[in-house]
């Protein structure tokens, strides 16, 4: 099903990426945004299909070229 309504959503400035999860135990629709603004809380809808919609803002998303850490996994 998201998949269905990923490429509508890519086109949404700041949106990096859509997915499945939960709200409050339930199945959601999940769009990943680098950071939330007035375009992507008026662009993005509040159901897909009857899903809620939930907005998550996950920073900057870039590729890792295969060397790189995770940032949450790097030692201090």
């Amino acid at each position: 099903m998201v998949r269905a309504h990923t490429p509508e959503l890519m086109k949404i400035p700041g949106v990096v990426g859509t997915g499945e999860g939960e709200v409050k135990g339930s199945p959601a629709v999940l769009v990943l945004v680098s950071r939330r603004t007035s375009e992507v809380n008026r662009m993005v809808p509040k159901h897909l299909e009857g899903y809620p919609v939930e907005v998550r803002v996950v920073g900057d998303v870039r590729p890792m070229d295969g060397r790189e850490q995770p940032q949450h996994s790097k030692k201090k």
